[in-house]
């Protein structure tokens, strides 16, 4: 039988990554499940079944996904996940409020989205409907992200001019 150098090198390759696979499989620690995680799943599974009854409302569906979000980010320590039911309750009532807003804001930080939580403070910032307060609450989470994670502090130091230089408007 004929063996080249590269064969035998490949296969000891396979071999070590088999014993790595193993290995991790062994080691890896199990989290213990507790009731809250098994309540929060059941809470998602209800609150997607609500969200999918075409028959009711859209007002209603999005207040669905929105309980799904809270029950994923809460329950499930998953952002991404309450990220994803928080953008789709948006998209399907836009007119969900503050608390919908705030809900995505706050999944999004936790998740280290930031450029999509950039995205939504400058659509809060520049909706004509929404009240000052949350237009101003919006302004200074801007502030804070561009200071902090988004490491740009001249776009910081820019949007304070801004608020300085026109104290008259909402923001």
């Amino acid at each position: 039988m004929k063996t080249d150098s590269q064969s035998v090198l490949l296969l000891c390759a396979g071999g070590v990554f088999f014993v790595y696979l193993v290995t991790r499989m062994v080691t890896t620690p199990r989290v213990p499940r507790d009731q809250r995680f098994f309540d929060a799943r059941q809470r998602i599974a209800d609150a997607k079944r609500r969200a999918r009854d075409t028959s009711a409302p859209p007002a209603e569906r999005a207040a669905a996904l929105r309980d799904a979000a809270v029950a994923a980010l809460e329950g499930l320590r998953r952002p991404g996940l309450a990220a994803s039911y928080a953008q789709r309750a948006e998209r399907l009532d836009p007119s969900g409020g503050t608390s919908a807003a705030g809900l995505l804001g706050r999944a999004l930080r936790q998740g280290e989205k930031y450029r999509a939580l950039e995205r939504i403070l400058w659509r809060c910032i520049a909706d004509r409907q929404a009240p000052g307060a949350d237009q101003q609450r919006a302004f200074d989470e801007l502030v804070g992200l561009y200071e902090g994670p988004l490491n740009r502090p001249e776009m910081a130091e820019g949007l304070r001019q801004l608020k300085a230089a026109a104290p008259v408007s909402g923001v």
